[in-house]
């Protein structure tokens, strides 16, 4: 009965192998998500938006605001700061109230214009502008120049304000 009770304990031991010597290889792959970055800044806007106003003739109406306006020149509006991880490319796109000019809010006259990014005209598409862009930016970002160059401001223009309002928006492609 003892030698039946020795054999059936040995029995539920587990057999004990020595290890082999042979090495073996293990692949692994480590799988790591990066979040899409596309960020646009404005240093003249913290809404993304903002009113262009230029003036033709007495300058008392501006209130210290504003540009004059002359025939084929370049204002200045600040920088636009944008951070992008995306290697398919993104488009800036710019809306504008006044399909793309100032308008004299009195006699209804308008002045044309185009926008600059980077020193890049923007493409005029209805009542917006928009700039294809490729390529990630560095870590930090890119900052881009942002300006409009007036047209042609007729001889016959009303005196007074101009204005547009515009809406600074990124999208990818």
């Amino acid at each position: 009965m003892l030698a039946i009770a020795a054999v059936i304990l040995l029995a539920g031991i587990p057999s004990v192998n020595a290890q082999s010597t042979s090495k073996t290889s293990v692949s692994i792959q480590i799988m790591v998500y990066v979040p899409a970055i596309l960020n646009l800044t404005l240093d003249f806007s913290t809404s993304g938006a903002t009113e262009l106003v230029g003036y033709l003739g007495d300058t008392s109406d501006a209130n210290g605001k504003g540009f004059e306006l002359k025939s084929n020149s370049v204002v200045s509006l600040g920088a636009a700061h944008i951070i992008s991880n995306l290697s398919s490319g993104y488009s800036i796109v710019v809306q504008s109230m006044n399909g793309c000019a100032l308008k004299n809010q009195d006699s209804q006259g308008t002045v044309k214009y185009d926008l600059l990014l980077g020193g890049i005209p923007a493409l005029r598409q209805g009542d917006s502008f928009k700039l294809n862009c490729c390529g990630t930016t560095p870590m930090e970002g890119q900052m881009l120049p942002v300006s409009i160059a007036l047209g042609n401001v007729p001889s016959n223009a009303t005196p007074g304000l101009y204005a547009d309002n515009l809406l600074f928006n990124i999208m990818a492609n």
